[in-house]
C-alpha cells in the first residue's frame, strides 16, 4: 500500500507490521465521552479528598425525603402488604436501610447529592413511567424482573466506582426507600385512611 506523505513524496506500507495503529498521518486517538455521574464522581472525590462538605441540602433531594401518603397506605410494610408482597418485608426493610445509610454518608458533598437525585429520579421515573402501568397484568416475580432490568442494573452499572460503591442490593434498598416515601407504589387504587 502506497501513501502520499504531507510533502508529496509517495512512502511504500506494503508489508508494514505494527502492535498497534499504521496511520500515515493525522490519527487521532479519541477518549470516551464521560457519563453525567462519571463527572459528578469526579467532582466527588476532590470534594472527599479535600473534606468539603456542605451543610445544606439541595432542593431536588429534599423532594425525595418528604414523605407523603396520599392513598391512605403509610410505611413500606403497609405498602408491601396493600400490594400483596408481604413475604418481602424483611429483605425490603434491611436493604432499604443500607440504602439509607449510604444516602446519609454522602449527603454532606453537594455532588453525592447531585447523584442521588440523578439516580432517585431516574428510578421514579423508569417505575411510574414503564413499570407501574403493567403491574395489574403481570406476576410479582416479572415485576421484580422488571425493576432489576430497568432500574437497579443500569444504575449499578452506571455508579460502578471505588469512592462510592454502589451494588445490587444498595440500589434494590433504594427502591424500596423510594416506596416508603410513596414515591414508588406497587398497589393500585386508592384506600381511605
Amino acid at each position: 500500500m502506497k501513501i502520499a506523505n504531507h510533502e508529496g513524496s509517495i512512502s511504500n506500507q506494503q508489508g508494514a507490521v505494527a502492535g498497534g495503529n499504521i496511520a500515515g498521518r493525522d490519527f487521532y486517538h479519541l477518549e470516551p465521552k464521560k457519563s453525567l455521574v462519571e463527572k459528578m464522581l469526579v467532582r466527588l472525590q476532590v470534594q472527599y479528598d479535600s473534606n468539603e462538605k456542605t451543610q445544606t441540602t439541595i432542593d431536588e433531594l429534599a423532594r425525595y425525603h418528604l414523605r407523603r401518603a396520599p392513598d391512605g397506605i403509610d410505611g413500606l410494610e403497609a405498602k408491601l402488604e396493600a400490594s400483596g408482597r408481604s413475604s418481602y418485608y424483611d429483605d425490603a426493610i434491611e436493604k432499604k436501610e443500607m440504602f439509607a445509610k449510604l444516602l446519609e454518608k454522602w449527603s454532606l458533598y453537594s455532588s453525592a447529592q447531585q447523584i442521588f437525585v440523578h439516580i432517585l429520579a431516574k428510578a421514579e421515573n423508569e417505575f411510574t413511567q414503564v413499570i407501574y402501568g403493567q403491574i395489574p397484568s403481570r406476576s410479582a416475580e416479572e415485576i421484580n424482573a422488571m425493576v432489576i432490568d430497568r432500574i437497579v442494573n443500569p444504575i449499578v452499572e452506571e455508579c460502578g466506582g471505588d469512592l462510592m460503591y454502589v451494588n445490587h442490593n444498595i440500589v434494590q434498598g433504594m427502591v424500596y426507600w423510594l416506596a416508603e416515601q410513596c414515591f414508588i407504589k406497587w398497589h393500585h387504587g386508592v384506600v381511605k385512611p
